[in-house]
């Protein structure tokens, strides 16, 4: 376990999740957006999500990680539909439920058996009810108005939505997502499963104050770490991989910094 990388915008730590969570400080990130393996098989270049202790393995690392949120935090947890009978009661243990959002995400992992999934879920939990939300961060107008109409002046009119269906997934192949970090001589995407920033950057908007910081625990191709400058917040990333930590890393220097502070 080591220090990866570290300067005024993001601390990235290169080692196993549940060995660097007990050394972050308790009470200190303001927001938790964490993207996991989800026990499907999938190839992570040194690792594989195939546990037999998933189960366990979820409830310690998210144990810790609502240890590490202030009492005005909020933690966003994606997942596939399969694994919510699990993570409800656990999240639940630890926080308060506030929404259950759905992206809308067709490569999202499927049974054999069942219809196919096209969303998946992000669990978002406060540590306290007094947690921090900027309900007007974003206006959504999805053209749907509810039998009686909204009255004038309706605070409700334009509230975001939870369901994320304007946020399109990270591809690549012939035709790329602008977004998508492909493998040097190849069509293929550098990380398997590369979040889009906007997922990220709207939660933040809503959750982290301008300032504040945000902590990953499954940082991949540094997403968070690119979303977070974008908005003006701090990230603390932990990725076990160091090929993505440096991946990470390289997007972070790319990233410009936003509008009020580039002036």
């Amino acid at each position: 376990m080591r220090t990866f990388f570290q300067n005024n915008q993001a601390t990235v730590f290169c080692g196993d999740v549940l060995e660097l969570l007990p050394r972050i400080e308790s009470e200190s990130v303001d927001m938790i957006f964490a993207d996991p393996p989800f026990n499907v098989g999938k190839n992570y270049g040194k690792t594989k999500d195939n546990r037999t202790d998933y189960e366990e393995w979820c409830a310690e690392w998210i144990k810790e990680c609502f240890r590490t949120l202030k009492p005005s935090g909020t933690f966003y947890l994606m997942t596939i539909p399969r694994h919510l009978p699990m993570l409800y009661p656990v999240m639940s243990e630890r926080g308060v439920f506030v929404n259950q959002v759905n992206w809308r995400n067709v490569s999202a992992a499927h049974a054999k058996k069942g219809f196919w999934n096209s969303y998946q879920p992000i669990l978002m939990y406060a540590k306290t009810p007094d947690f921090h939300f900027e309900i007007d961060a974003e206006i959504q107008d999805s053209g749907l108005r509810r039998w009686g109409g909204y009255s004038a002046g309706s605070s409700w009119k334009g509230r975001m939505k939870d369901s994320w269906d304007d946020i399109p997934l990270v591809y690549a192949g012939s035709i790329r997502h602008p977004e998508a970090i492909i493998k040097k001589g190849t069509n293929s995407k550098a990380h398997p499963c590369q979040m889009p920033t906007a997922l990220v950057k709207r939660a933040a908007k809503f959750s982290c104050p301008v300032g504040g910081t945000i902590l990953d625990p499954f940082l991949g191709s540094g997403t968070t770490l690119e979303a977070a400058k974008e908005v003006g917040c701090k990230t603390i990333g932990v990725e076990i991989n160091e090929d993505y930590c440096q991946i990470a890393i390289e997007r972070l220097a790319q990233t410009p910094l936003p509008l009020h502070e580039a002036v």
